[in-house]
Protein backbone atom coordinates (compact mmCIF):
# COMPACT_ATOMS: atom_id res chain seq x y z
CA UNK A 1 0.00 0.00 0.00
CA UNK A 2 0.97 3.54 -0.13
CA UNK A 3 1.29 6.18 1.97
CA UNK A 4 -0.45 8.66 0.21
CA UNK A 5 -3.84 8.01 1.85
CA UNK A 6 -2.17 8.10 5.69
CA UNK A 7 -0.61 11.81 4.14
CA UNK A 8 -3.92 12.92 3.45
CA UNK A 9 -5.54 12.05 6.86
CA UNK A 10 -2.19 13.79 9.02
CA UNK A 11 -3.11 16.94 6.63
CA UNK A 12 -6.51 16.80 7.58
CA UNK A 13 -6.15 16.22 11.29
CA UNK A 14 -3.20 18.85 11.32
CA UNK A 15 -5.85 21.40 9.58
CA UNK A 16 -8.79 20.56 12.27
CA UNK A 17 -6.20 21.13 14.94
CA UNK A 18 -5.11 24.77 13.81
CA UNK A 19 -9.25 25.67 13.46
CA UNK A 20 -9.78 24.43 17.36
CA UNK A 21 -6.63 26.32 17.86
CA UNK A 22 -8.03 29.82 16.24
CA UNK A 23 -11.41 28.95 17.91
CA UNK A 24 -10.07 28.73 21.51
CA UNK A 25 -7.79 31.74 20.49
CA UNK A 26 -10.71 33.73 19.35
CA UNK A 27 -12.83 32.41 22.46
CA UNK A 28 -9.84 33.85 24.55
CA UNK A 29 -9.92 36.94 22.90
CA UNK A 30 -13.28 37.42 23.53
CA UNK A 31 -13.03 36.65 27.35
CA UNK A 32 -10.68 39.30 27.60
CA UNK A 33 -12.11 41.72 26.01
CA UNK A 34 -14.85 41.58 27.61
CA UNK A 35 -13.37 41.12 31.37
CA UNK A 36 -11.19 45.11 30.01
CA UNK A 37 -14.71 45.96 28.97
CA UNK A 38 -16.48 45.41 32.28
CA UNK A 39 -13.55 46.87 34.37
CA UNK A 40 -13.51 50.03 32.40
CA UNK A 41 -17.12 50.58 32.89
CA UNK A 42 -16.89 49.94 36.32
CA UNK A 43 -13.82 52.55 36.91
CA UNK A 44 -15.87 55.34 35.06
CA UNK A 45 -18.83 54.29 36.82
CA UNK A 46 -16.51 54.86 40.35
CA UNK A 47 -15.59 58.45 38.99
CA UNK A 48 -19.08 58.91 38.46
CA UNK A 49 -19.54 58.63 42.17
CA UNK A 50 -16.19 59.90 43.62
CA UNK A 51 -14.78 62.26 41.19
CA UNK A 52 -12.11 63.06 42.91
CA UNK A 53 -8.93 61.48 44.17
CA UNK A 54 -5.87 62.17 46.86
CA UNK A 55 -3.48 64.58 45.26
CA UNK A 56 0.06 62.72 44.51
CA UNK A 57 2.40 65.26 45.10
CA UNK A 58 0.99 65.59 48.84
CA UNK A 59 -0.48 62.74 49.36
CA UNK A 60 -4.02 64.46 50.14
CA UNK A 61 -2.70 66.49 52.97
CA UNK A 62 -2.88 69.55 50.97
CA UNK A 63 0.07 70.80 52.35
CA UNK A 64 4.37 70.42 52.80
CA UNK A 65 6.13 70.75 55.71
CA UNK A 66 9.29 72.64 55.50
CA UNK A 67 12.85 70.85 55.48
CA UNK A 68 13.99 72.87 58.55
CA UNK A 69 11.66 73.82 61.17
CA UNK A 70 8.00 73.93 61.42
CA UNK A 71 6.61 75.82 58.94
CA UNK A 72 3.72 74.23 56.31
CA UNK A 73 3.00 75.98 52.56
CA UNK A 74 0.20 74.61 50.56
CA UNK A 75 0.78 72.35 47.49
CA UNK A 76 1.11 74.26 44.45
CA UNK A 77 -0.48 71.26 42.27
CA UNK A 78 -3.77 70.87 44.58
CA UNK A 79 -3.80 74.42 45.35
CA UNK A 80 -3.95 73.33 49.20
CA UNK A 81 -7.19 71.18 48.73
CA UNK A 82 -5.39 67.57 48.83
CA UNK A 83 -7.36 66.37 45.68
CA UNK A 84 -6.94 65.81 42.10
CA UNK A 85 -9.98 65.18 39.12
CA UNK A 86 -9.44 61.44 38.39
CA UNK A 87 -8.30 60.22 34.91
CA UNK A 88 -11.50 58.76 34.42
CA UNK A 89 -13.54 62.02 35.55
CA UNK A 90 -11.70 64.21 32.57
CA UNK A 91 -12.90 61.14 29.92
CA UNK A 92 -16.75 61.76 31.40
CA UNK A 93 -16.63 65.75 31.46
CA UNK A 94 -15.51 65.36 28.21
CA UNK A 95 -17.88 62.93 26.50
CA UNK A 96 -20.60 65.19 28.06
CA UNK A 97 -19.07 68.79 26.86
CA UNK A 98 -19.31 67.00 23.38
CA UNK A 99 -22.36 65.93 23.71
CA UNK A 100 -23.81 69.54 25.00
CA UNK A 101 -22.00 70.99 21.79
CA UNK A 102 -23.81 68.46 19.34
CA UNK A 103 -27.19 68.83 20.90
CA UNK A 104 -28.32 72.58 20.13
CA UNK A 105 -26.08 73.88 17.18
CA UNK A 106 -27.83 72.75 14.45
CA UNK A 107 -31.95 72.38 15.57
CA UNK A 108 -32.16 76.12 17.36
CA UNK A 109 -32.78 77.71 13.84
CA UNK A 110 -34.98 74.98 12.43
CA UNK A 111 -38.21 74.57 14.81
Amino acid sequence: MSNHPATAISAAATHGSELAATVQTAGQVATVALIVTIAVGFYLFTCLIWPFGKCRRCKGAGKFKSPFGRAYRHCPRCQGSGLRVRLGRHVINHIRAVHGAGDNTTSKGKR
